[in-house]
């Protein structure tokens, strides 16, 4: 089975692509279980994509549910300086969608929806967060290997 895929995601809100690494890492008899982890550097903002995915199937459609988190940097270049400007945000995405992965490899593609929370913390106190709620959409094409 491949296991590794390395692909390219375009979402709707926040950062609007990342590079991602995912790699399942468990099969079951009815689920599949994978991990990911990516990057994605903008003009003006960082944002570090990590989750993880429930896969069901055994063909090369599966339907998909993950859990995402996105730390995410706006203004990121005075991150660590001594006039910090940047704005961090939490994102979280409990996303459903579709997932084509051939068991030999090959071409991998995605999509899903969800719900998109959107934590944003004063720069004074990092546990008292503002939610904002959005709807999300992403798509994703690249490529699987064992």
């Amino acid at each position: 089975m491949a296991r590794n895929t390395f692909y390219a995601e375009g979402a709707t809100k926040g950062a609007h692509y990342s590079i991602n690494y995912d790699r399942i890492f468990r099969t079951g008899e009815k689920l599949a279980y994978s991990y990911r982890v990516g990057f994605s550097i903008e003009k003006n903002s960082l944002a570090f994509p990590v989750g993880i995915n429930f896969i069901t199937g055994h063909s090369n459609h599966h339907a998909e549910f993950g859990l995402t988190v996105i730390p995410y940097i706006a203004k990121y270049k005075t991150f660590l300086s001594g006039d910090n400007e940047s704005d961090k945000y939490i994102y979280i995405i409990p996303a459903a969608g579709y997932r084509y992965q051939p068991a030999k490899g090959g071409l991998f593609l995605k999509a899903s929806i969800a719900p998109l929370i959107v934590l944003d913390p004063p720069s004074d106190n990092f546990w008292k967060m503002d939610a904002h709620y959005y709807l999300y959409g992403s798509v994703g094409a690249g490529f699987s290997f064992k």
